[in-house]
């Protein structure tokens, strides 16, 4: 029964690897952004909002919901493309912020990485058949 199991969750992600990927980038972001409380420092009246975790664990809960579709045996289109357009608007919104404190602040931050993501989210969103 184990065997079994373990073959249709290895099956779910060999058929949607992108999917799996994301979602699984998405919670490890959202752990991130919650753990570590002052990645944020600009602007000021900004950065108290984007480091709370709540921000977090909105990117947490969207890569549920991206795993959630892949175990999912009937794979909603609508559920898809929600999440793939909601994984899209978060990225984008994190990237540009990240990119931001690089040309103001001068810090280090993952925005090349990050923006990456999110074009292969958008590439996915555009080809994933719709009603």
């Amino acid at each position: 029964m184990l065997k079994k199991g373990s073959e249709l969750m290895l099956n779910a992600i060999k058929g949607n690897p992108f999917h799996s990927v994301i979602g699984m980038v998405e919670v490890c972001i959202g752990i991130y952004l919650i753990v570590h409380d002052n990645y944020f420092r600009w602007p000021p009246f900004v950065a108290g909002m984007a480091n709370d975790d709540i921000v977090g664990a909105s990117f947490v809960l969207l890569g549920i919901a991206m795993l959630f579709w892949v175990f999912d045996k009937r794979r909603s289109l609508r559920m898809d493309h929600f999440v793939l357009i909601c994984s899209a608007g978060f990225l984008t919104a994190l990237t540009i912020y990240q990119f931001l404190h690089v040309i103001v602040l001068g810090i280090d931050m993952p925005w090349i990485s990050n923006a990456a993501l999110t074009s292969v989210v958008m590439i996915l969103a555009w080809r994933s058949d719709s009603e």
